[in-house]
């Protein structure tokens, strides 16, 4: 018999069947992973039998922070075995502190992979070519991830050398010519990228579309050659939105997308939505759900409002849930019914956890 966590995303099962085969998987002593085995020695109630639907999972501890310094091996599963294959080690940007580590089971990349492609062929057919992903690589998910997509779509991906957190480090002690530096030499690298080779599909932030579309006869390099623009990684709003799509890049599709080392895998926005309409973004619910919310009190915000992002994962390689994102947005409700929210407007917080929020150039 199929259980609930081995169906594919785009076809999941309710939401109560799936946390309740993930409770059975991730607490039996016989399958759970030696960390989430021993967070249940500190609970006072046994999630086996408790934790059932989706409020239930706010009864679960944020374990986010421990994830900067636990034993990725703790995170296994025992239920694998010892033939799980390669895991992915995925590191977040250490915008709050140490950075957190999660594991990437074969099967989690495979199934983040698939809606990740199944999300951008909603917007047209791609023409064959390959693709330029200007983003992070190891130790973090992006270039994992998109180079992944891109071979899914029998294409190349090509990557480049970028190290956020050094931009980041830059910004926080004022030393922006540095960054400007540092955003050149990884214009640098996407120039020679682009001018040599056949793109079709170019993954960038709002930040470095910026430094691209300054460098001579990229701007026209790129309406010339690229299909489809895929952003994300930094805030943009409307208003900018419009200006890459109807002033800069008039010739490229532009698809949003919004991702995290947290929410394990990358949304991309829902197709349709008109020049002057802000994107919109569906996770995989329930894989992957999002409730808005007043961090203050925990509640959710009334459909329409600005509240942070509030996000549960549950998979068979993973349990996250209860985790506060550095990011507000606007809540909007599920298409289909589907458990938790949809989310537009996606912007940082000021502050989280105690500490200013850097975007910089990723």
């Amino acid at each position: 018999m199929t259980s609930p966590l081995d169906l594919p995303w785009d076809t999941p099962p309710a939401a109560e069947e799936l946390i309740e085969a993930a409770m059975e998987w991730h607490f039996n002593p016989r399958t759970g992973s030696p960390f989430w085995l021993e967070q249940a020695k500190k609970l006072d109630f046994d999630p086996r039998r408790d934790v059932r639907t989706e409020a239930d999972l706010r009864r679960l501890p944020n374990i986010v922070d421990l994830l900067r310094d636990v034993n990725v091996r703790d995170l296994i599963p025992r239920g694998y075995g010892d033939d799980h294959g390669q895991p992915v080690i995925a590191e977040s940007g250490g915008t709050s502190g140490a950075p957190k580590r999660v594991m990437w089971m074969p099967e989690t990349l495979e199934r983040a992979t698939a809606w990740h492609a199944a999300g951008l062929a909603k917007h047209g057919p791609i023409r064959r070519g390959d693709w330029l992903c200007m983003g992070p690589t190891d130790p973090h998910m992006a270039g994992y991830l998109i180079r992944a997509t891109a071979a899914h779509f029998g294409a190349m991906c090509f990557l480049l050398d970028l190290d956020p957190r050094w931009v980041k480090r830059c910004i926080e002690r004022g030393a922006l010519e540095e960054v400007a530096l540092y955003t050149e030499h990884v214009v640098d690298q996407a120039e020679w990228i682009l001018r040599s080779q056949d793109i079709s599909v170019l993954y960038s932030t709002p930040p470095l579309l910026e430094a691209l579309a300054r460098r001579d006869g990229l701007v026209e390099l790129i309406n010339e050659r690229v299909d489809i623009i895929g952003w994300g990684g930094t805030k943009m709003d409307t208003a900018d939105r419009n200006r890459f799509r109807k002033e800069l890049f008039p010739q490229v599709k532009m698809v949003g997308g919004y991702a995290s080392t947290m929410m394990v895998g990358g949304i991309v926005e829902r197709p349709g939505t008109v020049p002057d309409e802000p994107a919109v973004f569906d996770p995989p619910s329930p894989v992957t759900m999002f409730s808005v919310i007043d961090p203050e009190t925990g509640e959710n915000v009334p459909y329409g409002e600005r509240g942070q992002i509030l996000q549960h994962h549950i998979s068979r390689g993973l349990l996250l849930p209860n985790n506060l994102e550095r990011d507000s947005a606007i809540r909007l409700p599920h298409p289909d019914g589907r458990a938790g929210d949809s989310v537009s407007e996606v912007e940082p917080v000021v502050e989280f956890s105690g500490k200013r929020v850097v975007e910089g150039i990723y």
